[in-house]
């Protein structure tokens, strides 16, 4: 075999080993299929337009990403939070909440989960990320969140 070849399918073969040994867990301490691999690896949150709980194409992308993980580990289930902003009244923002967390559910079933698997709470606007008044902090407290428990 050229040297050039051998050189290049060695040089191939340990960035494979590099990116699953950093994506895997294997060197951090974190065991595969765990909560902890899922929020290392994943992105947990997804978010929203203000009074929407209609997924956009970068939330889509987010909830893609959490499906092929639970896809892999099917020995998982998992909990969509409902998150609102601190406008609005309790009960529209519990509403509200809700259907961003039923909207995520739908895609990643879309996307192949199974429905028995997932569940959702929704926290409306009593568990803010950021308890700030600008735009920012509301945009971040716009959200679902997937967390993991196991079977």
């Amino acid at each position: 075999m050229d040297r050039k070849i051998l050189v290049g399918l060695v040089s191939s073969a340990a960035l494979v080993l590099t990116a699953c040994s950093s994506t895997c867990g294997v060197d951090s301490g974190i065991i595969p299929g765990s909560p902890e691999d899922f929020a290392a690896n994943v992105p947990t949150k997804v978010y929203f337009d203000f009074d929407k709980a209609k997924l956009s194409d970068a939330a889509k992308k987010r909830v893609s990403a959490q499906a092929c993980w639970l896809k892999t580990y099917t020995n998982t289930t998992a909990t969509v939070t409902g998150h609102t902003d601190v406008r609005g009244t309790g009960e529209y923002n519990m509403a509200l909440g809700s259907a961003r967390a039923s909207a995520t559910v739908a895609e990643l079933v879309a996307n192949g989960v199974q429905k028995e698997r997932l569940t959702t709470v929704s926290y409306g606007k009593e568990r803010v990320e950021d308890p700030g008044t600008t735009e920012e902090a509301h945009a971040k407290n716009r959200r679902t969140e997937t967390i993991i428990g196991t079977n």
